[in-house]
């Protein structure tokens, strides 16, 4: 059985009403959970359909002691709250998408489950702002998420850290 988990790092976005609907979602997550760290905004083009608006994505990192399914369910119910339609085009435009990047146990290691967003090593959309704040965090394979982010390169056009 594996640990139960302690944090989560999470991922959000929005590209319909994106400021407002990022900003709500955040909250609504500071009211139910403990905030420990959030980063700076990004904007990005949208994966998969350039022509889509572009993304403002934010991390969090809050503690909770929920198990993953009940965790997962909850942050499904913070969206579907903003307007969140779920359609069989994994691009679609959206209110508000929570990912969870992965959940940490106490110590701050990753836990097995759920495995860490595969985002996370593809994307600076993800990357970025969880290096923000979690960077140190050391993924399965060995690397860091600071390390990870890094790796990816220069940021795509379109890509850019919002000032705080």
């Amino acid at each position: 059985m594996s640990p139960a988990p302690d944090r989560y790092l999470l991922l959000l976005g929005s590209n319909i009403e994106r400021e407002g609907n990022l900003e709500r979602a955040a909250a609504i997550l500071a009211e139910e959970f403990e905030v420990i760290a959030r980063s700076r905004t990004c904007e990005s083009d949208a994966v998969g359909d350039p022509s889509a608006p572009a993304f403002l994505n934010r991390a969090m990192l809050v503690r909770s002691a929920l198990a993953p399914r009940a965790m997962q369910e909850r942050l499904r119910a913070v969206e579907h709250s903003l307007g969140r339609v779920r359609t069989a085009d994994r691009n679609a435009a959206r209110t508000i998408d929570i990912d969870i990047l992965c959940a940490l146990d106490a110590a701050g290691a990753p836990l097995p489950a759920p495995p860490v967003h595969r985002d996370l090593a593809r994307h600076h959309h993800a990357a970025i702002p969880a290096a923000e704040i979690a960077g140190a965090v050391v993924l399965p394979g060995g690397t860091t998420i600071a390390a990870a982010a890094a790796a990816l390169g220069p940021v795509p056009p379109g890509f850019r850290v919002l000032p705080a």
